[in-house]
């Protein structure tokens, strides 16, 4: 029978998270959840998005600021903590497949938000 995350030991649980959630530019974490799941938290901070964005498209750091506030909805440009949680009844193997799928890019879990501004400044 394969094994659980909510069977894990902390000291698995934090090999498996480090092992497996690697590459991410950004500041991150992880925390247990109640029923033995994880959650990785991650910070997505819109000045240095914008900065990376208009490094890879051309377009003004003004420019991606507005498209970063209109398309994500964000007031101001304080970071924001983006997260992801992880069910205790995962088996360890889903669970690290599930972890290398949202590290594939050093955006992480932000990827897709990147892609969202990039499309908003390319149809804009």
């Amino acid at each position: 029978m394969a094994e659980r995350l909510n069977e894990l030991l902390a000291d698995k649980a934090t090999l498996l998270v480090t092992e497996n959630f690697t590459g991410i530019g950004a500041e991150w974490w992880w925390e247990r959840r109640m029923g033995g799941g994880i959650e990785i938290c991650q910070e997505l901070d819109p000045k240095t998005m914008s900065k990376e964005v208009s490094g890879k498209t051309g377009r003004d750091t003004p420019e991606v600021r507005r498209a970063i506030a209109d398309g994500l909805g964000l007031e101001d440009d304080e970071p924001v903590v983006l997260t992801f949680e992880i069910s205790g009844e995962v088996t360890v193997a889903d669970a690290a497949r599930m972890l290398q799928e949202r590290s594939a890019t050093p955006e992480g879990l932000a990827t897709a938000l990147y892609a969202e501004v990039e499309e908003t400044l390319k149809s804009g």
